[in-house]
């Protein structure tokens, strides 16, 4: 029998990522709660990378984060993001800030065109780096938009954001 800490090569994953608290300065992401969105991310990943990726769990991160007590903001730098990758034991470190988190309201349509009257419209972008946790080498840059119309401002906004999170899914599990 093999001792319990025993795991094949090939179900050990290849990267270990951790991924910050979004930075978030706007008012309209307090809404949402935007800078922990990360752990809608995290999840996301998890699902789409299966075996080739082990996201490190979001508390683990948020804790290292506040030893090194340095806000959502420092870790956009090599320097704090290499720091944290180490602290936690991933191998590569996501990090980003939402650059646009807008709710606007859309004005009414003429009578009997829409039953629904007034709705909302959200736009969300979030500028992502993925870097290499012990070089700090950026392994991707780029910016996803999610947008979501409908009653209800902050479900409309948050809808928008998971958009964003989706897109960004995609390419971070594509790496």
């Amino acid at each position: 029998m093999l001792p319990a800490t025993f795991v094949p090569a090939s179900a050990q994953p290849g990267t270990v990522l951790a991924v910050t608290d979004l930075v978030d300065d706007g008012a309209d992401g307090s809404l949402i709660h935007a800078s922990r969105l990360s752990t809608y991310l995290e999840q996301k990943l998890q699902a789409l990378a299966g075996d080739h990726l082990q996201v490190v769990a979001g508390e683990q991160v948020r804790a290292a984060m506040r030893a090194q007590g340095i806000a959502p903001q420092g870790f956009l730098t090599r320097a704090a993001a290499t720091t944290l990758a180490a602290a936690v034991g991933a191998s590569q470190i996501v990090t980003g800030r939402w650059s646009t988190l807008a709710l606007a309201p859309q004005p009414d349509e003429p009578a009997g065109v829409s039953p629904r009257g007034n709705e909302h419209r959200a736009t969300a972008i979030l500028e992502m780096w993925v870097m290499d946790g012990t070089s700090g080498a950026v392994l991707l840059q780029a910016a996803y938009t999610g947008r979501a119309w409908g009653a209800g401002g902050r479900i409309v906004l948050l809808d928008a954001a998971r958009e964003a999170l989706d897109r960004a899914a995609n390419a971070i599990a594509q790496l």
